[in-house]
């Protein structure tokens, strides 16, 4: 991590407010600060976006090496391909798994992510002496009732599997006690069918997953509720989901952007925002600053703790400059240097 002072600034392209503008960003006091100027020898130029977040991934199946069956509830579902294959693995397999994946992000710029821990106390401890300087949210899946505390005060909250496949009152209790806790409550929702989204909603979780099969007066509501939705456009498209997601922007939701089960799909974003816009031009083209702030700007309003670790954080391209399109559609090869703007 590159450290700049107080009196050091970028300038260049800068993603500033959702947007993609030419200017100038520094500290001052304690604040960030753009102006659109741009100094006639800037010590420092190219290209600047915030620090990105991997809202939604399974990291502890990257161990797995077989291709998942296509179908969703066969793949992922109770007593499914996964789950059969974390029971029967050793965790030193699974901590294996887990360091590439964490190595992966580290190289394609993602600064932390929020991990769905299947498995209850134990699915939590994996990985535990891996290092690689990312920011985790470890959400833990307690497997009945009895298990909630414990999975609560080893994790930073609670994210279960859809309605579909969850007791109601594991759901309840779950939801109750993470916020009793301050913790952080998340659960998926409306992934291979529609779901009832009252009765999720109602239950105020921080955070959906998916939500593709939500109608307009599903996503109204959580929308109403200022719910957010993290999205993993390559792993529904794995299990031959094609989701319009400019449905979700229309409906005023904050969109964060993952990657979803790492034994479908690498925890790489910037792949995840190219398919992203790819895909959509076959629906309803999303454009390509809406796709940056999903990955590097949205998730702050849904992960505080790691918003305040992750706060004047960058990624910065030096002495390229990108457009917002370059960014989601060429950059994946392009050097690029964490740095962090301090006092």
């Amino acid at each position: 991590m590159t450290t700049l002072t107080r009196s050091t600034g970028i300038s260049g392209h800068i993603f500033w407010e959702n947007r993609m503008q030419k200017g100038t960003l520094r500290l001052d006091g304690d604040r960030l600060v753009f102006t659109k100027n741009i100094p006639n020898s800037p010590e420092n130029i190219g290209t600047l976006i915030p620090a990105m977040f991997n809202a939604h991934v399974h990291i502890s199946d990257s161990f797995i090496k077989e291709e998942p069956p296509s179908n969703l509830r066969e793949s992922v579902g109770p007593g499914g391909f996964k789950h059969s294959a974390l029971k029967r693995a050793e965790n030193s397999q699974k901590d294996a798994g887990i360091k590439k994946s964490l190595e992966i992000m580290t190289k394609t710029g993602s600064f932390g992510f929020c991990d769905f821990r299947e498995g209850g106390l134990n699915g939590i401890k994996l990985g535990e002496g891996t290092r690689t300087g990312q920011v985790k949210v470890i959400l833990g899946r307690p497997e009945n009732p009895g298990e909630i505390g414990q999975v609560l005060k080893h994790s930073d909250g609670i994210a279960l599997s859809s309605i579909t496949d969850v007791d109601m009152e594991l759901l309840r209790l779950s939801a109750e006690r993470s916020h009793n806790a301050g913790k952080l409550f998340a659960t998926h929702l409306s992934e291979a069918v529609r779901e009832d989204a009252d009765a999720v909603v109602g239950l105020d979780p921080d955070l959906l997953v998916h939500c593709g099969f939500c109608n307009d007066t599903d996503l109204a509501k959580i929308r109403k509720k200022g719910i957010s939705i993290a999205i993993t456009p390559r792993s529904n498209a794995f299990y031959g989901i094609m989701v319009d997601y400019s449905r979700f922007i229309r409906a005023g939701i904050n969109v964060l952007l993952g990657t979803d089960n790492c034994m479908v799909a690498n925890p790489d974003l910037f792949a995840e925002m190219s398919f992203l816009y790819l895909s959509s031009k076959y629906k309803n083209r999303i454009d390509p600053e809406s796709i940056i702030a999903m990955a590097s700007v949205n998730w702050r309003r849904t992960f505080a703790s790691a918003e305040s670790r992750m706060r004047n954080k960058f990624l910065f391209f030096k002495s390229i400059l990108m457009t917002s399109y370059e960014v989601v559609m060429k950059s994946a090869n392009e050097k690029f240097s964490r740095i962090e703007m301090i006092n």
